[in-house]
């Protein structure tokens, strides 16, 4: 086990914030209320604590870190089985439970293919929506049945863990580990 850096929270939402300005995203704010408008008209069931188990049938809420690592590790201690992370920009991570990554514009797609299991861009194209979104279902349900996803293909395992006063990033491939440590 390595440590490879040591940042502050201070550091790491200087670094962050201008990332997500990159990518076309003013705030921290309207990056969240992207989260909302994706979780659709379902009615909220429940609101869970960070790592708390889901108890309630339906749409539930996770109060975690935004980190997309910490946030996906979080929807899994909390009983998800696969995690369905949509991104702009390519964020390259694994999680503890398959997480199927979907690109929402085709350039991303085409330069990391590596990592990106499925392209939303179709849709400005040739798609029609209902075309894609059964086509996203039906990859989701090979995925649930045991398909792997890309990151899992690879070999890749990440974890990260939010705690008061630091957050420990892991990621295993094949045999070895390494550790980000970051105090908050």
């Amino acid at each position: 086990l390595r440590i490879i850096s040591l940042l502050t929270i201070r550091q790491y939402m200087r670094i962050h914030h201008r990332e997500i300005k990159k990518g076309g995203i003013s705030s921290l704010e309207d990056k969240s209320l992207g989260c909302v408008q994706k979780s659709g008209t379902a009615p909220v069931k429940g609101v869970l604590a960070y790592g708390e188990r889901v108890k309630n049938k339906g749409l539930n809420l996770l109060s975690a870190p935004g980190n997309d690592l910490v946030a996906s590790t979080a929807c899994a201690a909390s009983g998800a089985h696969i995690v369905l992370f949509t991104t702009g920009r390519g964020t390259p991570f694994a999680s503890s439970v398959p997480t199927v990554k979907i690109s929402s514009n085709n350039l991303l797609f085409s330069r990391k293919n590596n990592w990106i299991d499925f392209n939303c861009g179709e849709l400005v194209d040739d798609s029609t929506l209902e075309e894609l979104s059964q086509k996203l279902y039906d990859y989701v349900l090979r995925v649930a049945s045991g398909e792997k996803v890309k990151a899992e293909e690879a070999g890749f395992h990440d974890m990260a863990i939010f705690k008061q006063g630091s957050n420990t990033l892991r990621k295993y491939k094949k045999g070895t580990c390494s550790c980000i440590m970051k105090k908050l």
